[in-house]
């Protein structure tokens, strides 16, 4: 097993209740988790391959007071749950892509499986999208959230996670196989991703976001996109004035970060937008799911 720092761990994400393997600690461990570390990509941009093991991520997470993107923080989340006793695998989950109306090829999102009174849960803790934040029963069982319901059906041989806003439409999240997929499985993401050689657009995209009580705060390069009960709101960003305030609200409590991010969104999307013809207003609108 990993050989973290379990109290500096507990500390980064504010958590000081009850350790015993429950469900309403687990419950309570994933609020302070997705509260006190962001959803980010913002190492792939900076051309720097990060490391997933748990040793390399606490390193980054805890005391680098940093986030991570799933394979990272979800991977250390299952090392924490592992030191308390819960009895916990990683997945692979392929995600849903809306404009595509298709799921990914490559199963790239890790999810984790925790078996626990007699029962087969759900978690996630770093997904960009919106998720449940809490445990949710692979059983079909419907679980309701800041506004969305939550639910993960079996159909045949794979399990697939949805959610419902505003609109009572359900929509995909990812599916994914309960067959166990550790570090050796996610170093090939992580190399089909930020290898320059492969020419993925991850190098080129700024990603970030942190889940809030009402739901979601999400930016993808100009794209700025809020959660709210059961409804998802989007904006383009413009400008670096708007970046800056997208930032500090994804990144909150996070300066270093916010300032990365702001340096990308500038080499990436603000440097274009000044020589891009004017004229072009920003747009907003509601939404049910997020087209990246």
């Amino acid at each position: 097993m990993a050989d973290i720092d379990l109290n500096a761990y507990l500390a980064r994400i504010g958590y000081d209740g009850p350790l015993t393997p429950t469900s309403e600690t687990l419950r309570s461990l994933c609020w302070a988790h997705v509260r006190s570390v962001p959803f980010e990509l913002l190492d792939g941009p900076d051309g720097i391959t990060p490391a997933i093991d748990p040793e390399g991520v606490f390193e980054k997470v805890v005391r680098r007071h940093q986030g991570g993107a799933c394979m990272e923080v979800n991977n250390l989340f299952a090392t924490l749950l592992s030191r308390l006793g819960y009895d916990v695998t990683p997945l692979a989950a392929r995600p849903w892509l809306p404009q595509e109306r298709a799921y990914t090829e490559s199963a790239d999102h890790m999810v984790l499986l925790v078996r626990l009174d007699d029962a087969d849960w759900l978690v996630d803790v770093a997904y960009s999208q919106l998720t449940a934040v809490e445990p949710i029963r692979i059983d079909g069982t419907v679980s309701h959230e800041r506004g969305w319901d939550f639910q993960v059906l079996r159909e045949g041989a794979e399990f697939v996670a949805s959610r419902r806003g505003a609109s009572g439409r359900w929509t995909p999240i990812h599916r994914f196989t309960l067959e166990p997929r550790g570090e050796q499985h996610f170093d090939t993401i992580v190399d089909l991703y930020l290898n320059p050689a492969r020419d993925s657009p991850i190098p080129r995209t700024l990603m970030c976001s942190r889940v809030t009580a009402e739901g979601k705060v999400l930016l993808v390069n100009d794209l700025f996109i809020e959660a709210v009960s059961g409804v998802e709101h989007s904006s383009r960003i413009e400008t670096p004035e708007a970046c800056r305030r997208a930032v500090d609200r994804v990144l909150a409590g996070h300066p270093q970060l916010a300032e990365r991010a702001v340096r990308i969104w500038q080499r990436l999307i603000g440097d274009r937008l000044l020589t891009a013809t004017p004229g072009a207003g920003t747009t907003a609108h509601n939404r049910e799911e997020i087209r990246q």
